[in-house]
Order: C-alpha cells, then structure tokens, then sequence
C-alpha cells in the first residue's frame, strides 16, 4: 500500500529540482534557478543531471546506449530520496523512470520537452535511432506511461507535448499543463539605444547543431539572393568559414549579454529547423522585439502566430523560406510590427519569473500546500 503523505504545515515550501544538463535543458536550468533567485516562500535544493559515465561500473554492463544513459541519470539522482521534500521537480522525465519508490514516497511534478514517442519521430535529426517494434519497445513505453502516472502532474513546454501524453500514453489531459521555458524579460528588453537602425538590415541564425537547425538552407539562400539584401550572422559550433556579408560567432555562452547584444543589433530572427522540440532562442528573439521566421516543427506554432509575429514554413521548403525572408527585408514598418507584437507576446507567455511562479504553484499543489494570493 502506497503510503499517504499528510499536507506540510509550514510556510516555507522545500523543493528538488532534477534538472538535465543537456542541450537547450542548460538553459532553462540556468533561466528558472536565476527566476526563484529570493524567493524566500521555498527551500531549492538542486540536482544537476549530466549523465557522465562512471567507467568502473560501466565497463562491467553490457547495455545498450539508452539504457546506459538512464542508469547514470538514475545514479546522479539517487541522493535526493533521502532528503526531507515537500515536493520533487524533474527536467526531463528521463532520470525518473527508475524512481518509482521515490514518485510514490513524494509527490512530483514531471517537466518535458517532447514525449519518448514524439522523440523517436525526430531519430534522425538528434542521432537517436528508434527501437524496432517488439518486446524492448514496448517495456520501455510500458515504463515510461507508469512514470508519466506516477507523478501528480506533469508540465509540458507545448501543446504539441501534451497532445502526446494525452494520445499516446492515456495521460488525463487535465493532468497536464502547458508551461512554457522562460525568458527574462528585463535582461532581454532592447532599448533603441542599444540598437540603432542600420542601413542593411541584419539577419540572425542561432544553432549549435548546423544542419539540423536548417542552418545550410539559410546560407544558400544568402548566397544566391541575400547578399545584396542583408548580412548575415551565424551563431553556431559548426564547422562554416566567414564570407563577405557573413559574419560566424562561435563560443557564444546562452543568455549572456554577449548573445544578447547580438539579437539586439538583429532586425529579424531565422531558425529553419528540420527538426526541434521547441527552438527557445526564437522566444528569445520574440523578447528582444524581432520577427521569427521558423519552421513547423515540434511547439513551434506556439510560439510563432503566423502572419502575427512572424512567419511558418514547411521543413525543408526553400521556396517559403525565400519568400517570407525577402518579404520582411523589404519592409521596415513591416518588422517593426511584427517585432512589437513578437515582444508583447513573449511577455504574456515567456516571462520567466511568471512561468517560474505557476511551476513553484503546480508544486504546491502537489505537496497539497495552498498558493498563496497575489
């Protein structure tokens, strides 16, 4: 029998943040941790999740890659059962799956980016290969719906998301919440003085993984169209020489005031990914008052509202891609429209201390805590 823990009684809420040290998961690690910076209504204790091998034990299992990978999720999290918690947080579900001891004995709220099945349809693009269908497939999704029913709720980055729990896992869909990254909206204003108009508008391109952040596509169209139209900026780690009119940063820190200043001097923001599971610098590029121009993929459409604050296309479709980046090129009062309307909505829905709150709330609410009033 699952033991019923009695509703905290003090104010003062304590917390475990499991967070993955993984890709764009640094970033809102770093973002939500400076978020609840004074909080003095809860007691953080932060895990940090890298998945860093422990070769002496490691050596002696004979496991596939995944399972590996887990496991060591599963060993850098294994201290925090012993603490005394109101209520566990863990980004993502992934170093979860083995703590169904630690799901039933604290009540936690599970955080995700993308499902285990959404993350398969993506394989190609994150050097994942999916499990063929049989046995192992269907443990592994067997163990990943016991996860997701574990927890007391679960807070997703996206619609997208949670069309997948509630479709594929049977996940009640008033279980899950949307709640997306945030962003501080402070650090990120611009201020004209920071960005003064430029007689050649300047294109921005951010994305460690070149090709599939649609990077190759953005340059080619530069090289056949855009020289004349624009400059260029890539930030990226891949491997791409400057050129007239392109201009390559590499070891840009996110968040930083080092990026920031270079989507401060931007006039519009493009990230033609092939394949995403939300894309936070097109936020960032929403708070700091640019256009986005992106693809359909993974909770893209909830961050860009087509023809509102930016533009969609298709994955892949150069002719798109081309048409709505000369459109805006042409326009100055067009990308300044857009970029003001990008803005007000990064401040409805990416303010990182608001989306910080309503998660500190879903973990109240867990714990069986009342949320305090405004």
């Amino acid at each position: 029998m699952t033991a019923v823990l009695a509703p905290p009684t003090r104010g003062v809420l304590r917390l475990g943040f499991v967070m993955e040290q993984v890709l764009g998961h640094v970033a809102h690690y770093r973002t939500l941790r400076e978020a609840l910076q004074g909080d003095c209504t809860i007691d953080p204790h932060w895990v940090e999740v890298t998945y860093r091998a422990d070769r002496s034990v490691e050596r002696h299992l004979p496991l596939p890659g995944g399972i590996r990978s887990t496991l060591r999720g599963f060993r850098e999290t294994r201290g925090v059962g012993g603490r005394d918690l109101d209520a566990l947080y863990f980004h993502t579900h992934k170093p979860a799956v083995f703590q169904w001891d630690l799901l039933r004995r604290i009540p936690t709220v599970l955080s995700l980016d993308v499902t285990p099945r959404q993350y398969d349809t993506l394989g190609s693009f994150y050097d994942h290969t999916p499990d063929s269908d049989g046995p192992v497939a269907r443990l592994k999704h067997a163990m990943n719906r016991r996860t997701f029913q574990l927890a007391h709720s679960l807070v997703v980055w996206s619609s997208w998301v949670k069309t997948s729990l509630v479709a594929d896992y049977g996940i009640p869909s008033d279980k899950v919440k949307v709640i997306a990254p945030g962003v501080d909206m402070e650090t990120w204003s611009r201020s004209k003085a920071e960005a003064p108009p430029s007689k050649v508008p300047r294109v921005l391109f951010v994305g460690g993984d070149f090709t599939r952040k649609g990077g190759d596509l953005l340059l080619d169209w530069f090289r056949q169209r855009g020289r004349l139209l624009c400059e260029l900026d890539l930030v990226t780690r891949g491997d791409i020489p400057s050129e007239p009119g392109v201009r390559v940063h590499r070891d840009i820190v996110p968040n930083t005031n080092q990026a920031r200043q270079l989507f401060f001097g931007a006039d519009l923001f493009v990230l033609p990914s092939l394949g995403e599971c939300f894309g936070i610098a097109s936020a960032e590029a929403m708070a700091a008052g640019l256009p986005v121009i992106t693809t359909r993929v993974g909770g893209s459409e909830d961050i860009v509202a087509e023809g509102e604050n930016g533009f969609l296309v298709a994955p892949g479709d150069r002719d798109a891609l081309r048409a709505n980046l000369e459109r805006l090129l042409a326009s100055s009062e067009l990308r300044r429209a857009m970029g003001e309307r990008a803005r007000a909505k990064a401040e409805r829905c990416f303010d990182s201390r608001v989306n910080a709150k309503a998660i500190v709330g879903e973990l109240r609410r867990a714990a069986g805590m009342a949320v305090p009033v405004a």
